[in-house]
């Protein structure tokens, strides 16, 4: 009963599920797969061809100069000759991807490139590919990763403003170069006042201030600033010193006794054994 009841709960709640699935589904790829339709269209009216031509008719409506390039790029052999009569739809390939592989061949990017890429590919920095398209600000990093289609450009656009930078490029390296000598020599500039500067921090220490005096306790010289009444004060000092130092001196002489040797005072002392040795000889 009870496994019955759940197969028929589990039944129930299947459709529930798949439903759930289909709407989680990203809706990027939705996007992508209506642009590629959109494309695909513009594509057959544009040049008019579609996936049931040949590979050999679609080289010719998009003036394919490189054909093994632009067969590596849609990742065929580009020496197979065989493939050049077979329909796009049979090599599985889209109306789009050869439109994209036509580009790459003559341009070396496509129109689903970013500006990164790009600019890259022709070697032009990535600021000023930017300024050349029209964004101004050299911080903003909004351009970097978008693609030419996300931006409403087409590889002739790039290309257009690739000559233009060619163009220029001399006086564009000549001022990058002016620009770059302008700060190394301001740098330069800057630490020479720097390390000029530091010879204040080693300065030689204030010599204190002295009084020389002679034997005769006279003042003979005193350093310069010196004021009269420290003078007096140090020639004071010195003297209550010195009479402090004589005082201590005669204290220590009047204290202090003669070492005596009683070795030597004996044969100046008169000794009894003496007197009598005498008297017997």
């Amino acid at each position: 009963m009870y496994r019955y009841l759940a197969s028929l709960l589990f039944i129930l709640i299947l459709p529930v599920l798949i439903c759930a699935q289909e709407e989680s589904l990203p809706l990027t790829q939705a996007v992508s797969d209506s642009l590629a339709q959109t494309r695909e269209r513009e594509i057959l009216s544009e040049y008019g061809f579609r996936d049931s031509n040949t590979l050999r008719e679609v080289a010719e409506r998009l003036s394919i100069g490189n054909i093994p390039k632009w067969k590596n790029f849609l990742g065929i052999e580009p020496a197979n000759t065989k493939l050049d009569d077979m329909t796009l739809r049979r090599l599985d390939i889209t109306p789009y991807r050869a439109l994209l592989a036509q580009q790459y061949s003559i341009y070396g990017y496509t129109e689903l490139s970013t500006l990164t890429e790009i600019a890259a590919t022709l070697s032009i920095p990535l600021k000023k590919l930017k300024a050349m398209l029209g964004n101004e600000d050299p911080l903003d990093k909004s351009w970097d990763n978008m693609s030419l289609q996300a931006l409403g450009f087409v590889p002739d656009d790039i290309q257009v403003q690739a000559a233009e930078f060619n163009e220029h490029i001399v006086l564009y390296g000549s001022s990058i170069t002016l620009v770059g000598m302008l700060v190394v020599f301001c740098a330069l500039l800057i630490t020479s006042i720097i390390i000029g500067q530091l010879i204040h921090l080693n300065r030689e220490p204030k010599k204190p201030d002295t009084i020389k005096m002679n034997s005769s306790g006279k003042v003979t010289a005193a350093s310069k600033g010196m004021s009269r009444s420290i003078i007096v004060a140090a020639v004071t000092a010195l003297h209550m010193h010195k009479q402090e130092i004589e005082e201590h001196r005669k204290m220590v002489l009047t204290i202090r006794r003669t070492p005596t040797n009683q070795w030597r005072a004996s044969g100046v002392l008169s000794m009894p054994n003496r007197e009598i040795t005498a008297r017997r000889r």
